[in-house]
């Protein structure tokens, strides 16, 4: 069996959906607003900030654990998705209920920081701002908030974020 650590949009994403999955722990990085979307969530004159992990702190999500005959499938699809040129996959070692497990994650790059952390009214405008074929940035926060809730996980940065957009 293989692993796949989701912290982001990934949690909800159709090519993981159906796999067991549960609550994971990835000590030593967190959630940060790190990327753009620019055809997806934004377009290129408004690009959507978007989450990847930086270093430091914690970050909870979902481990989905992946049959061997499906690793190649899930790998290609997962290449695809996570933007093989902003992130990079790593293999690390996540807490779960059952006990630790390596896992696939994908890593922001270093230098990728698009929106600087401790700037929220910068973020919020940014995704105020944005739109593309998906939807909005708001609705990419909207999506974040649900797949951590249907995973009975919360985020700090993603809550506080989700209460501006919402007033």
């Amino acid at each position: 069996m293989g692993w796949v650590f989701a912290y982001g949009s990934l949690m909800g994403d159709a090519a993981l959906r159906h796999f067991s999955s549960r609550p994971a722990h990835l000590p030593g990085y967190h959630r940060a607003f790190s990327h753009t979307s620019t055809r997806r969530w934004g377009r290129p004159d408004e690009p959507c900030p978007t989450v990847g992990l930086a270093s430091g702190g914690e970050c909870w999500g979902v481990a989905f654990q992946i049959p061997p005959e499906e690793h190649a499938a899930v790998l290609r699809a997962l290449e695809r998705r996570e933007g093989a040129s902003e992130r990079r996959r790593e293999t690390l070692a996540v807490e779960t209920p059952d006990g630790t497990v390596d896992a696939w994650v994908w890593v922001s790059r270093n230098g990728r920081a698009e929106v600087r952390e401790g700037d929220p009214a910068l973020l919020e405008a940014r995704l105020r701002s944005a739109h593309g074929t998906v939807g909005t940035g708001s609705e990419y926060v909207r999506a974040l908030v649900q797949a951590l809730e249907l995973h009975g996980l919360r985020d700090p940065l993603v809550d506080a974020l989700w209460a501006r957009l919402r007033s």
